[in-house]
């Protein structure tokens, strides 16, 4: 019998972690504990960029590795959110079915370019590592759950503007499949070089995560919408110095 290799098994066993988050986020969205089904999407999102780090550290990144990553983020980022948006802000309202099937469907798509895209790379065909085309879906799940994070804040304006809020997750949806160039966490250049200051940065957000977590989450949430344009300009920038 051949020995079980824990250095490939340990990835997949953060990913199958990361989709009982993702399961567990859908039962209390069912049981109208959204607080908690939101925390198990974030914690299904550390997972998410866990298991990729470790792959790629122990080198045992795999196909089935990337299988699995791709049907946990389609359940953790796609359905999950979706469905905790719907049954949240919309009640179940016509309108908010729209919506959260329009995200969960571009979600579905997202996923399958990126894996074309993967297949690709692996040929030297496709866009450079350190870009994405289009937002990742866990971002885009985050960004579709800030209208339920302000409501934990006091601020409860998503349930009086449902149109508005339909309107606003049928456009994250789209920037899930648009061809707008935005960094990617699997940059061979860091935007911090010195250890000590990306310990200090990373120290800094745990804490503010650990005692003002929906402030935290809106906050980088706007940090990340600002930094598209800076990720166009630079896509650009790199476009014409390879051009030249």
């Amino acid at each position: 019998m051949k020995k079980l290799d824990l250095k490939i098994l340990l990835p997949n066993i953060i990913t199958l972690s990361g989709l009982s988050f993702g399961l567990s986020s859908i039962r209390f969205a069912l049981e109208s504990d959204f607080n908690l089904a939101i925390i198990c999407i974030l914690f299904a999102g550390l997972c998410d960029v866990l298991d990729g780090m470790l792959a790629r550290h122990l080198q045992s990144e795999s196909d089935l590795g990337a299988q699995l990553d791709s049907l946990s983020d389609f359940l953790s980022f796609g359905i999950a959110p979706g469905l905790l948006i719907y049954m949240s802000i919309f009640n179940q309202e016509s309108i908010g079915a729209f919506a959260a099937l329009a995200f969960i469907i571009f979600s579905c798509l997202r996923l399958g370019l990126y894996n074309v895209q993967l297949e690709k790379s692996k040929t030297d065909e496709g866009d450079p590592e350190h870009y994405f085309s289009g937002i990742p879906t866990p971002v885009g799940a985050i960004l579709i759950m800030l209208p339920l994070t302000h409501s934990f804040m006091g601020y409860n304006w998503a349930y009086e503007n449902l149109n508005f809020v339909a309107g606003y997750i049928i456009l994250i949806s789209g920037l899930l499949v648009s061809r707008i160039p935005t960094f990617s966490i699997k940059r061979k250049q860091l935007i911090i070089q010195s250890k000590l200051g990306f310990l200090i940065l990373f120290s800094i957000i745990a804490l503010s995560i650990i005692n003002f977590l929906w402030i935290t989450v809106n906050i980088l949430a706007l940090i990340y919408l600002f930094t598209i344009p800076i990720s166009i300009i630079a896509w650009q920038n790199s476009s014409n110095r390879d051009s030249a």
